[in-house]
């Protein structure tokens, strides 16, 4: 008798399993971390305050697998293009899972095509997931049996953990700190100006950068960071927002490279130029989280700006906590300023087409619609 395996929707009723289930299967890569939701599982997709739907993939006794779609409306162009971010993926090392899970969930995305009105589905993946990569990207199943993965874009997520004194130097014009209320109005018209620049934008910041702060569950004036010239004019932004705002962290195992760098931040913190990173479980044998910043909202008119605001950031943020921030490879203002303390990480945006949308000549791939940098603050958590 075969046995029953199902792709459904899952509800608050099934978020403890979930949740169990999810934690129990790391991210791998140069670090394998373990993610732990906070309240329940949905709870970080509330406090994004975005629609979202959530799959599962089960037999008669276990989860096998589970996949989370985030919608969006967003600004590619002139135009508004619905979004799904497909995150949070899941699934068991059993082969009966890998195998049905690619089975059902063709079916799936045609089906959200059509019912949710989505345009293009996207997903971020680590590079040094080698596990992700064979299974999803470079599968040997037939692609008119699976979701076929197109590279969007490739950019490096950037994390700073120190200074070296004698060489990094910033510019004492450059004056940064918290934004003052009297200050709203200016720092308005120049995050219009940033995002102006910027393709996948939320239409909803594009239509109101006041209002889609206001509302927002994770972001608050009070807390973003700007940077001002000799002459008052806002030359640059970041909002450091903390990774145990979203969700849990823990490091489980690090590679040898990675396990290096470990090391040598313990010499940089007992030289106070650094901070250490949290040991994994594999040492431990205790749950400690890993704790960082991510820089939102991060525009500046030249790399000394970056260099000030990541110092400034740096100095304010708890004693345990790094940086990160996305960085595209052809934006080279973005690279690590000279003198951090740094470590670059290869991500990738990929478009996960279906193999309908590939025979459609009238339905050209998101890679082949970008003409900007991207908004990729939505697209890391």
């Amino acid at each position: 008798m075969e046995e029953k395996i199902i792709l459904r929707e899952s509800s608050i009723e099934d978020a403890d399993k979930l949740s169990h289930f999810f934690s129990q299967i790391p991210i791998q890569g140069e670090l394998d971390v373990k993610i732990k939701r906070q309240v329940d599982f949905f709870s970080l997709y509330r406090r994004l305050n975005v629609k979202y739907r959530s799959f599962l993939l089960e037999d008669e006794l276990n989860i096998l697998g589970t996949a989370s779609f985030l919608f969006s409306n967003n600004i590619l162009g002139s135009k508004t293009t619905k979004i799904a971010y497909a995150c949070d993926l899941r699934i068991a090392s059993a082969r009966k899972a890998i195998l049905n899970w690619s089975r059902h969930f063709l079916p799936k995305l045609q089906h959200l095509i059509f019912q949710e009105r989505v345009d293009h589905f996207i997903t971020s993946i680590n590079l040094d997931n080698t596990q992700v990569i064979n299974s999803f990207i470079r599968t040997k199943q037939k692609r008119s049996q699976k979701p076929f993965y197109e590279l969007v874009r490739k950019f490096n997520l950037v994390t700073i953990h120190g200074f070296y004194p004698l060489y990094f130097k910033v510019n004492p014009s450059i004056k940064v700190s918290y934004l003052e209320k009297t200050e709203h109005e200016k720092f308005i018209k120049y995050i219009e100006s940033k995002i102006e620049k910027l393709d996948l934008v939320p239409e909803l910041l594009k239509e109101s950068v006041q209002k889609y702060i206001q509302e927002s569950l994770i972001y608050s004036f009070r807390n973003f960071v700007v940077a001002y010239d000799e002459q008052n004019n806002i030359v640059g932004s970041c909002y450091p927002l903390s990774s145990t705002l979203l969700q849990d962290y823990f490091p489980l195992k690090y590679n040898q490279q990675a396990n290096n760098f470990r090391q040598f931040l313990k010499l940089a913190a007992w030289l106070n130029i650094g901070r250490r990173l949290t040991r994994p479980f594999s040492r431990s044998q205790k749950d400690e989280t890993l704790n960082f910043q991510f820089l939102h909202f991060l525009y500046f008119e030249h790399p000394d700006v970056l260099k000030k605001m990541i110092k400034f950031t740096f100095k304010n943020s708890r004693q345990n906590d790094f940086l990160i921030y996305p960085a595209e490879q052809d934006r080279f203002t973005y690279r690590p300023p000279k003198g951090t303390i740094h470590t670059e990480m290869n991500y990738a945006l990929y478009e996960i087409r279906t193999p309908e949308s590939i025979e459609k000549s009238e339905s050209p791939s998101l890679r082949h619609k970008l003409r900007k940098s991207l908004w990729l603050d939505g697209f890391l958590f």
